[in-house]
């Protein structure tokens, strides 16, 4: 009788064990934050409160005085460098349509600015100390009325690349080849109606974490929580 050819794989049509399965398992598993680095900084971030508005005033001075504050972020000193949050590989056709910090927020939570301190509460004592003004925007809310006409434009801004039709805030397009005049034709039963459906999350085993440092040659070492580490290096 003939040995099938995968008797021989080592691997392939075989159980094979996951190489974290114990760790997990038995609670010992390392995660990114379970790390110690010495002398690591905390980030704060300072959130939108509104869902679109302008920034048209920004005061860091008060949180830079803050003792053990080591840097303080907005769109001031920050690159403006236009980046995307999809992770597909190069080259990337999603909108680049992201700054790390702009003069514009467009949801409640986009960022405002940052901290970095010795310690979490010297960090959120600074964030307290930033003071912002906005010149609030209309804003929307229901998809469909993002595309309405005279519907307040969130991605205005002249820089953004890839965003198919930004006046009408259309951000994503398809192209599929259907027939639905024959498929409907063919069909038992025709089912005509409008879905919607929440943000969809991984329930992952940790949250999404970063630490970063150098090393004594300055080389900067990267431990993030990510399941593509090419995306990640690409990236940054």
């Amino acid at each position: 009788m003939a040995i099938k050819e995968t008797e021989n794989f080592k691997t392939v049509n075989r159980r094979v064990t996951k190489v974290d399965a114990l760790g997990l398992a038995c609670g010992r598993a390392e995660f990114t934050d379970d790390v110690a680095v010495p002398g690591v900084l905390h980030g704060k971030i300072l959130w939108s409160p509104h869902a679109h508005a302008e920034i048209t005033s920004i005061d860091t001075s008060g949180a830079e005085k803050v003792p053990g504050v080591k840097a303080v972020l907005c769109y001031k000193n920050v690159p403006r460098i236009r980046h995307t949050t999809a992770g597909q590989g190069y080259p990337e056709p999603s909108p680049y349509d992201c700054l790390v910090f702009d003069t514009k927020v467009r949801y409640v939570g986009d960022k405002v600015a940052a901290v970095a301190a010795e310690t979490k509460e010297a960090a959120e004592l600074a964030l307290s100390k930033i003071r912002v003004e906005y010149k609030v925007l209309p804003a929307v809310f229901e998809i469909m009325d993002a595309v309405k006409p005279g519907a307040p434009v969130i991605h205005d801004e002249k820089d953004a690349r890839n965003i198919p039709d930004a006046k009408r805030n259309i951000c994503a397009k398809f192209d599929l080849d259907i027939h639905p005049d024959e498929w409907f034709s063919k069909a038992d039963y025709i089912f005509e109606n409008t879905f919607e459906t929440q943000y969809a999350q991984h329930c992952a085993l940790e949250p999404h974490t970063t630490l970063t440092w150098l090393d004594p040659n300055g080389r900067l070492f990267i431990r993030t929580s990510t399941q593509v580490p090419f995306h990640v290096r690409r990236i940054v």
